[in-house]
């Protein structure tokens, strides 16, 4: 039983989201906090798991030939190549 001066409080709300790292296990509320430590503890896995994507994906990689950037669509590298263009298209309307 519940004594006249203390008053059993259950709690209004509970978080009960867990996010866990992928490379150790470790579990925390916030998918944030889970971002933050795969950032600062496993930079090296990120990076290289980034390029196993890239390289497993296989999709075409539509590389610029002038500054080897990646684009996953065609029509973002053919967007790409006209900033390296000299020729400038404008549309002249009378």
């Amino acid at each position: 039983m519940v004594e006249e001066g203390v008053k059993s409080r259950d709690p209004i709300f509970r978080d009960i989201r867990r996010y866990y790292c992928e490379y150790c296990g470790i579990c925390r509320s916030k998918k944030t906090l889970i971002a933050a430590h795969i950032q600062a503890q496993h930079a090296e896995e990120l990076k290289e798991k980034e390029l196993n994507e890239e390289n497993d994906n296989g999709e075409k990689l539509n590389k610029c030939e002038e500054c080897g950037l990646s684009f996953s669509k065609p029509a973002h590298l053919k967007q790409h190549m006209q900033s390296h263009s000299l020729e400038v298209n404008f549309a002249l309307i009378f």
